[in-house]
């Protein structure tokens, strides 16, 4: 019996030795990468040691360091930590040409990581590092490794956190790594914009209602939004990248405004004051310490801060959870749904603030259970409040319903009057609509002759002048002077000079091309505007043919009356001259032709020649 114990004691007394020396527990091996690999968890392979936060990598080499094998824990949470934990990773590739890896670490709140090894400065990450001062742009704590062909390295990580240190982390080929990237980065998109559109449908309700009800949600939901994205990350790498340590306050601040909005929600939502007086004031006070925390987030040192949110989660949810729950004892309207969706938050909030206090262990379940239980909740709660706008609607349905069958006949009265009311007001939509269509058209148009007015004109010579410089063709601008047109009107009266106007227009108008706009300066001027002109000759002969027409005798009460006239010619290819400059250039080509003889056309010459 003494022999057997003997050996015993032997054997057991070196294991136990070996189990409490802290050096013998840092292994030893290194990770040989083959470049088959696609992804790696590195905890097997790391060695820890937490070590006084000012601590450089030379005060680790100079220091007898205790490192510690991350192989003998559950997984590398350090809770709230003062400390920097530092890690160990010896890396060797066995491929035959060079290779680049990732090293991810999939927490998004990690404040600062340093990574010691890569050459002569650390090369940083973490959501308080701002954007441009990271190795790698990513949501997540991530660097990039290159190995050289048959190359060594060892690496150290420096974490330091305001909030849980959680070092999880993994190793990643580039292929490998983008997917993840990108279908993580779909999965909390959809999540983001499932609490967008929430939000957004609200408050539209909102806006109908006007009830603040819909408005807390809507406040809740957008500011715990801005939460969800300081923690997943996708704040700090897309939307404020370079606030560096004042981001990650955002977080902390988000979130204790939430649980202050969504405590006014409940207490708005299930109307306390009303089925359950004696809960209003303990709302008030978590409403009063949701705001105390939220200012402290602003001022208080960071770790202080979310350490302070997870104490306030874990006090404050219960008893917004058991003033739930008497609600739903009392059946008052939307409470079940109230107590399951609030349930769920509280389970997502307790399971990470336990995990953030090291009390459970970090994996996906306690990851992401906020996520889970927020997004949940978020959705179930807009479940009541639709439910609680179908319940509004059927109640003033049942009322207006009541109203009609007390008041039938009255109802049917002012029906009667309003649709008198409106058939007056269609009536007299109508009559102003026709009076502005034909004060437009008179201000538009020349009264005698029907034509298009100088304002027309004006209004049509520009976008012609646009379309001929896009088309590179030339616009033409005729201004037309009737020959001997003062002896009609001294002559034959001026009643007969006015029918001879009107003559004149409706032969212009019958000449001129669908494209060719016809005006009426006044007196006997018109002008004709005539787009789609290859070259002057075309343009000759448009106005020659415009010379034959109104050269035809003028039938009038029995006496025939001739007409001569003068066109002056203007052409343009660009959008520079403006209306009065044409009208001064053909005016002037105009009188050159009565000049030299009248009846016929002259062209205006440019200094250049066109």
């Amino acid at each position: 019996m003494t022999s057997s114990i003997r050996v015993v004691m032997c054997w057991l007394i070196p294991g136990l030795l070996l189990l409490a020396s802290p050096q013998l527990l840092a292994h030893n091996h290194e990770l040989s990468l083959s470049g088959s690999e696609s992804q790696l968890d590195l905890q097997p392979w790391l060695d820890f040691a937490l070590l006084p936060a000012e601590y450089g990598l030379d005060d680790v080499h100079r220091s007898e360091v205790t490192w510690q094998a991350a192989s003998n824990r559950s997984d590398l949470n350090f809770s709230y930590s003062e400390d920097a934990v530092w890690l160990r990773l010896s890396l060797k590739s066995t491929t035959s040409r060079d290779q680049i890896w990732f090293v991810h670490f999939p927490y998004s709140s990690l404040n600062r990581i340093e990574l010691h090894g890569l050459g002569p400065q650390p090369e940083l990450s973490g959501d308080s590092v701002p954007l441009s001062d990271r190795q790698f742009a990513h949501r997540d704590p991530s660097f990039v490794i290159s190995l050289a062909a048959g190359e060594q390295k060892t690496l150290y990580f420096k974490a330091t956190s305001g909030g849980s240190l959680t070092l999880t982390s993994q190793i990643w080929s580039p292929q490998a790594f983008a997917g993840y990237s990108v279908s993580s980065m779909a999965v909390i998109t959809l999540y983001l914009g499932m609490l967008l559109a929430m939000a957004i449908y609200n408050l539209l309700l909102f806006s109908v209602l006007r009830e603040k009800t819909y408005l807390c949600y809507v406040a809740f939901v957008v500011v715990f939004g801005v939460g969800a994205l300081s923690f997943t990350g996708i704040g700090s790498r897309f939307i404020w990248p370079e606030l560096g340590a004042y981001g990650s306050r955002i977080l902390p601040l988000s979130l204790c405004l939430s649980g202050l909005l969504g405590t006014l929600f409940i207490r708005s939502f299930l109307q306390i004051k009303q089925h359950l007086p004696q809960w209003y004031t303990p709302l008030g006070v978590i409403v009063w310490l949701c705001l105390a925390f939220s200012l402290l987030s602003l001022v208080a040192p960071i770790r202080v801060s979310i350490q302070g949110m997870s104490v306030l989660a874990i006090i404050t949810a219960p008893l917004v959870l058991a003033c739930i729950v008497q609600a739903a004892r009392v059946r008052v309207p939307g409470a079940r749904i109230v107590l399951l969706a609030w349930s769920l938050m509280i389970a997502g909030m307790v399971l990470l603030a336990l995990r953030n206090f090291g009390l459970l262990p970090s994996n996906f379940v306690t990851t992401y259970a906020m996520h889970v239980g927020s997004a949940l909740e978020m959705l179930l709660l807009s479940f009541a409040l639709a439910a609680r706008f179908n319940t509004l609607k059927e109640q003033r349905e049942k009322a207006q319903q009541s109203a009609l069958n007390a008041q039938s006949e009255l109802v049917t009265t002012l029906q009667e009057h309003e649709r008198q009311l409106e058939e007056k007001v269609a009536e007299r939509t109508a009559e102003l609509a026709a009076v502005n269509a034909r004060l437009e058209r008179m201000a538009m148009q020349d009264p005698l002759t029907n034509l298009a007015n100088r304002a027309a004109l004006e209004q049509h010579i520009g976008e012609a002048m646009r379309r001929s410089q896009r088309r590179s063709e030339y616009l033409a601008v005729m201004l037309v002077d009737l020959d001997g047109f003062k002896q009609i009107n001294d002559q034959l009266g001026h009643e007969t000079g006015d029918a001879v106007l009107r003559c004149i227009a409706e032969r212009m108008q019958e000449t001129a091309r669908e494209s060719d706009f016809v005006a009426r300066l006044g007196g006997d001027e018109f002008v004709l505007v005539a787009e789609s002109i290859l070259d002057r000759h075309q343009a000759a002969a448009l106005a020659e043919r415009f010379l034959d027409e109104l050269s035809l005798p003028i039938e009038l009460a029995g006496q025939s009356i001739a007409v001569g006239a003068s066109i002056g010619i203007t052409l343009t290819r660009s959008a520079d001259p403006d209306m009065p400059s044409l009208l001064r250039q053909a005016d002037n080509a105009m009188y050159k032709r009565k000049r030299s003889g009248r009846h016929g056309v002259s062209f205006h010459e440019p200094a250049g020649g066109y």
